[in-house]
């Protein structure tokens, strides 16, 4: 990958999402260390760099080029990848697309920090994520994805009277 890249990575990714739910590595194909600290320095890399098993250097493959190699895409070097908390890959290119990484990433850590029946998305259940489903019951309000997803309680993909009860029961423990 170009230095310019990696900076990106760094700056865009790295350096915004490093210290939530994200694994970030960068993965080489050199397992001579002093080119490795010397290529993390030049570019102030503060994310890990991993040496690939099974690489002979070069523009050859290890290990996990191997699993994860995609044919007639470029160029064998880079390769981004984003794999979600399950483990499936939501994310592959040979070139870097850091909006679309960045799109994915936030998305992926959004919906781990939802919650059903929070509506404003302030960590609390309470009157004020009733108030705002009646707003979007009645059009008032227009819910994001994520606000539909925590209004619609009963999972039926429709906010309706039936959200508005048991958001309160949830509220009153009932």
């Amino acid at each position: 990958m170009c230095s310019p890249e990696l900076s990106d990575l760094e700056t865009s990714v790295w350096q915004n999402f490093g210290d939530e739910n994200l694994v970030f590595a960068g993965i080489s194909n050199t397992n001579n260390q002093n080119i490795v600290n010397n290529f993390i320095e030049e570019n102030s890399l503060t994310f890990p760099i991993l040496y690939d098993p099974g690489s002979s250097g070069g523009v050859q493959g290890g290990d996990t080029y191997d699993l994860y190699y995609m044919p007639n895409d470029g160029s064998p070097y880079p390769r981004d990848f984003i794999i979600d908390q399950e483990g499936i890959i939501v994310y592959a290119n040979n070139e870097i697309d850091t909006a679309w990484m960045l799109s994915i990433i936030s998305d992926l850590i959004q919906e781990d920090n939802l919650l059903l029946g929070d509506n404003n998305e302030d960590g609390i259940i309470n009157i004020l994520d009733v108030v705002l489903l009646i707003n979007f019951i009645l059009s008032i309000d227009e819910p994001t994805s994520n606000q539909f997803w925590s209004s619609d309680l009963n999972s039926d993909n429709i906010i309706n009277v039936l959200d508005i009860v048991l958001i309160v029961n949830m509220i009153l423990n009932l």
